[in-house]
């Protein structure tokens, strides 16, 4: 749930925060303007990390609270992306500001005991009813800990050989690591320009974290372009493949 802060990025790809929202009929989601490249950047780097690159905490040597996700089956990824629909459209319907948004996805995200809950992300009753589906107070946390508007994408990316490397879905505060939905990954030249048409289609943009070069990041203006990039990888799994020479 780390991620790039907008001072990372370079001149060129850096994300411009806008406290703003993104409605789509009665449901509100966070929205940033994004000033980034549509390409893949020309200092990019392309790689796959070896044995010894990967660990417990995946391949973030320098991103606490990450962990290696590879190889995920498409019917796993497919499985995860409807979750994570299902929640943000609850959270989008019960929302009235980017506060609130931020608020109601910890709950789901973090685990929710009703009886002792976080003060910074307590619920009304009304809330805990809409949300009883996704909630949990045994630490069981819903889209397997990973953040909404980003846990999609990153599973769809590692259906495909691309390996996330650390992911938000961006946070309202001067404190935030990250004001946008990103997520960080390495992945071989062919796959991250495979990558390219589709974040374009759906309006995301990409950048490089100048404390990890070597990797790429992916970011959209709301997790509703990140969703929607999840679901073009996964329908472009082809795409992904190098043919053989």
């Amino acid at each position: 749930m780390i991620a790039i802060t907008s001072a990372r990025v370079p001149d060129g790809h850096a994300v411009i925060s806008a406290a703003t929202t993104h409605s789509l009929g009665a449901s509100m989601f966070p929205t940033s303007r994004l000033s980034g490249s549509i390409t893949i950047p020309s200092e990019a780097t392309f790689w796959m990390p070896k044995p010894e690159d990967i660990d417990e905490e995946g391949i973030g040597s320098l991103i606490r609270g990450t962990w290696l996700i590879k190889d995920v089956p498409v019917r796993e990824a497919r499985q995860l992306g409807q979750e994570e629909r299902r929640i943000a459209e609850v959270l989008g319907n019960l929302a009235a500001t980017a506060e609130d948004f931020d608020r109601l996805a910890h709950a789901v995200e973090d685990g929710y005991d009703p009886d002792n809950p976080d003060e910074r992300y307590a619920l009304t009753s009304t809330e805990r009813t809409a949300l009883g589906d996704f909630l949990s107070d045994d630490q069981t946390a819903a889209l397997d800990s990973l953040e909404i508007g980003v846990a999609g994408l990153v599973y769809a990316l590692a259906t495909v050989r691309v390996i996330p490397a650390a992911s938000c879905r961006g946070h309202p505060g001067d404190r935030a690591w990250s004001d946008v939905p990103v997520v960080l990954f390495a992945a071989t030249e062919y796959r991250a320009r495979a990558l390219q048409p589709l974040a374009e289609a759906t309006n995301c943009r990409f950048g490089i974290d100048t404390a990890r070069p070597e990797l790429l990041a992916v970011q959209g203006r709301s997790i509703l372009d990140t969703m929607a990039l999840a679901e073009a990888v996964l329908a472009s799994r082809r795409t992904f493949v190098q043919p053989r020479s």
